[in-house]
């Protein structure tokens, strides 16, 4: 049997208008494939931090690693 391996892609998409309206904030960090989770209701507790094969940032139109869903999808 041929070995197979599994690619893993994730996306920080922009807040959509009910998040915007409510206040939300974003708790999602990337520093190229290393994606980092805070949790705000435990500001003492360390980060989560996890791996994948590619990582886009959607979130603000600013930052090196930018990437709309047609983009994200062409670059898998």
């Amino acid at each position: 049997m041929a070995s197979s391996s599994v690619k893993v892609a994730v996306r920080v998409r922009p807040f959509n208008s009910r998040e915007i309206n409510r206040g939300a904030k974003c708790v999602i960090q990337m520093q190229d494939k290393s994606t980092c989770i805070i949790n705000p209701k435990q500001p003492k507790e360390a980060p989560k931090n996890f791996t994948f094969d590619y990582s886009y940032w959607s979130h603000s139109v600013s930052g090196h690693w930018r990437g709309d869903a047609a983009s994200c999808f062409r670059g898998l």
